[in-house]
């Protein structure tokens, strides 16, 4: 079988025929291929494209394709592809997933992190795509899945990776086995309880109030520890795919809080760190703990906050803020390049890191930001002023009236460019990436539904909304796919003397 090699230059276009005639596909630095003929100008190399088939679908398929860098590149044939085992890029993918979140992280040795999952089967679907050839047996490692915090649009659907299995056609079909789950410990119970809705103070578990605050004192490690009737659905099923999981082999459940660096160790040994920031916790009662957040002022916002006459902070307690206010925070650091992950992290829980931040307790900065919250308003600008970024991603889909958040904020989007390191800031938005090709008028197939509906006119998502990020630690290459093969948004960024990154010349071949 012959050795598969990495592309080492940051795009690589190949070619359907060796005078460089009909694109079939970029690609970028990092990406697996296997190596055919090679002369002194011309490599042929085995790679898989994707194309449209009869009913509309996109299915890929295995061809043979030529990479001919031109004089003008100043790229030679000899550096254009590596040997596998010298691979020393870091990829990182943040995925549309509408309204939700949902990367992909994987390291030079191939060891795959999965943080969070949207709430719906795009996730599984990109994955199965990603990774073709799954099987019971043969079931794609996955070292870590890390659910920042226990909200639908974060995990729902990470159980649509295991309801895939059983999928009717085998490319949608994806086999995972998990060594590691974990979470920031709060578990949502039901929403109602005896047909009456359950306060906020109720739904996340056992507290205990120390003067006017309220903490959280049952934080869970093990989820699969938990009893049905103290978890809400989305956990239940979250659960029940867990437990598929944990019998074909142990999975080790762990809550994380401020400093369980440790629980990345299984990195090490590629030179990636991660420091985990938050939720930081405190001891009640003997207890880890954390504190129930409030409700900022209800939105949306008009008008702006330098403005306002009445107090913007945080009110009485609320559920859905507290456990998006304690996501999971954590730096992910590669030679001279960090990222910033923060969750739904929001403007009271992102003041009190921040101040953290500024004491010297713990560091925020980071090159590439997954901004928090999908762009909501409820955001701290000092947070942001911490990071300090050079390209952030916005992972936001506001795809029904339901979700209508008005995601991302204009005030988010501007404090995004005001904060950034550099001149020229990148600030991506995933739905604005996907592309939705016109289909024109169409039908529900589901005949009540149709009933009801009748013709309407639709659109298909031609394109993943993906922001691709890869780095060595030296160098950083941030890009974009598109429906259209030949368009590509491409930005480099290599470290100055002074470890700073600066803007670079992408090397195209």
């Amino acid at each position: 079988m012959p050795a598969k090699h990495v592309i080492n230059v940051d795009l690589a276009d190949v070619w359907a025929d060796k005078d460089r005639k009909k694109l079939l596909r970029t690609l970028a630095w990092g990406d697996e291929v296997t190596i055919g003929k090679t002369s002194k100008n011309l490599l042929e190399v085995k790679l898989t494209v994707f194309e449209e088939a009869d009913d509309g679908s996109i299915v890929p398929s295995t061809t043979t394709g030529y990479i001919k860098p031109t004089a003008s590149s100043g790229i030679k044939i000899s550096d254009v592809v590596i040997p596998r085992k010298d691979n020393r890029v870091l990829k990182v993918n943040f995925v549309d997933v509408q309204q939700g979140d949902g990367s992909v992280i994987e390291s030079p040795a191939g060891k795959i992190i999965l943080v969070d999952g949207g709430d719906n089967q795009l996730f599984a679907r990109y994955l199965a795509g990603r990774f073709r050839g799954t099987s019971i047996t043969r079931p794609q490692p996955v070292e870590c899945i890390l659910v920042t915090h226990g909200d639908a649009d974060h995990f729902v659907g990470l159980p649509k990776i295991f309801e895939s299995e059983s999928h009717s056609e085998s490319r949608k079909r994806l086999f995972i086995q998990p060594k590691r789950v974990y979470h920031n410990g709060i578990v949502k119970g039901p929403s109602t309880r005896n047909k009456k809705k359950v306060p906020d103070k109720e739904l996340l578990g056992p507290t205990r109030t120390i003067g006017k605050d309220v903490y959280l004192v049952g934080l869970v490690d093990n989820l699969l520890t938990v009893p049905d009737d103290k978890m809400n659905e989305p956990f239940k099923t979250w659960t029940q795919a867990l437990k598929a999981y944990n019998k074909r082999d142990k999975i080790k459940f762990k809550r994380l809080a401020f400093g369980d660096d440790d629980a990345f160790d299984f990195l090490k040994d590629e030179n990636i760190r991660v420091e985990i920031l938050g939720p930081i916790t405190e001891t009640i009662g003997g207890k880890p703990a954390l504190k129930f957040l409030g409700s900022p002022p209800k939105g949306p916002r008009v008008g702006h906050e330098s403005l306002e006459t009445t107090d913007l902070k945080s009110s009485g307690f609320s559920a859905s803020h507290t456990i998006n206010g304690h996501s999971v925070v954590f730096r992910m650091t590669y030679g001279g390049f960090s990222y910033l992950f923060s969750g739904d992290l929001n403007d009271e829980a992102g003041r009190f890191l921040t101040r953290e931040h500024n004491k010297g307790t713990l560091n925020l900065k980071g090159d590439v930001f997954k901004v928090p919250h999908h762009g909501s308003a409820d955001f701290s600008g000092a947070f942001i002023q911490a990071v300090s970024p050079i390209v952030s991603i916005v992972s936001s889909g506001d795809e029904s009236a339901r979700k209508e958040y008005i995601h991302p904020r204009s005030t988010l989007m501007g404090a995004l460019g005001k904060w950034s390191r550099i001149p020229e800031p990148l600030v991506f938005v995933t739905e604005l990436i996907a592309f939705f090709a016109m289909e024109g008028n169409a039908r529900l197939t589901d005949p009540r539904k149709d009933k009801k509906r009748g013709t309407f006119f639709s659109f298909s998502r031609a394109a993943f909304g993906l922001v691709k990020t890869r780095t060595d630690g030296q160098r950083l290459l941030v890009y974009t796919d598109s429906a259209n093969v030949k368009m590509k948004e491409a930005y480099a960024y290599a470290l100055d003397g002074i470890g700073s990154p600066t803007p670079q010349r992408v090397l195209r071949a």
